[in-house]
């Protein structure tokens, strides 16, 4: 069964990068199980995997603050929930506003 591919499904995710993996994953939270994630390579293998690094908290709008606080509340439960590792480290960052704009 591992190696048959599906022909049809109600959800076909193209990329199996950060977006592509987590709209599968949300998917399948939801309790949709028809979902295939098609990638050409490694999953977050591609730019992704380039662009990893620093996961600033704070933006300028708070919808996106939540969004970055849910996301990294996520990653830190995304090992114990699957077993595999992902390789987060939650570590604190400052940031130094350099206008008086900036301030605020």
């Amino acid at each position: 069964m591992a190696n048959e591919f599906p022909t049809q499904a109600r959800v076909v995710i193209v990329g199996g990068g950060i977006i592509g993996c987590s709209v599968a994953y949300h998917l399948t939270k939801l309790g949709w199980t028809d979902v295939v994630l098609l990638e050409q390579g490694q999953l977050s293998g591609g730019t992704t995997w380039h662009a990893a690094g620093l996961v600033g908290q704070l933006r300028s709008h708070s919808n996106m603050t939540s969004l970055i606080k849910y996301s990294t509340q996520l990653y830190g439960e995304l090992e114990a929930e699957t077993g595999l590792a992902t390789g987060w480290k939650n570590c604190g960052s400052l940031s130094v506003a350099r206008t008086a704009d900036r301030m605020t």
